[in-house]
């Protein structure tokens, strides 16, 4: 009897493993995603902007980074050409966005610009992204990337922009 048993204990733990064998190569056979984690959210320069930003605005304000820009406006579901419309804004971001405290609306777009918006491709996108804003009625901000800003310069920079 001790015999019998002993071949079902070990006929189980044989059937346990060729399972977990199984359940092993089905995990492997599937394709790892080939995402990884960035390093940081904000490059340098935006970093230390940022800094100057968020001591600016105090709890005036709210600060975001890297705000799509889908995420700013809207498209009635009637436009003629929507996808196309909706393609245009989908893969863009806007450096910095100023919401109200309340209500999280947006009342400034600020973009961080370097010599990568001298080229013609980005120059295209700009003259787009002021466009979209300019249509909806948030204003932008554009600021040249510095190796250090006057906080007191920033903050008539953002008055003005807000005044329109």
């Amino acid at each position: 009897m001790s015999h019998q048993l002993g071949l079902i204990l070990l006929a189980a733990l044989a059937a346990l493993g060729g399972l977990g064998l199984l359940h092993s190569l089905r995990r492997r056979s599937r394709p790892a995603l080939p995402y990884r984690k960035t390093d940081h959210l904000l490059t340098p320069a935006e970093r230390s902007f940022y800094e100057v930003l968020r001591r600016l605005i105090g709890d005036d304000l709210r600060l975001f980074v890297k705000v799509r820009l889908a995420d700013l406006v809207w498209l009635p579901h009637d436009v003629d050409n929507r996808q196309a419309h909706v393609n245009r804004v989908a893969a863009k971001h806007i450096d910095f966005v100023l919401c109200d405290p309340r209500t999280f609306a947006p009342v400034l777009a600020v973009e961080l610009d370097d010599s990568s918006h001298e080229a013609r491709h980005r120059q295209q996108r700009d003259a787009l992204v002021n466009a979209v804003l300019r249509t909806v009625g948030v204003p932008l901000l554009r600021v040249p990337v510095k190796r250090s800003y006057v906080p007191s310069e920033v903050a008539e920079d953002i008055r003005s922009a807000m005044r329109g």
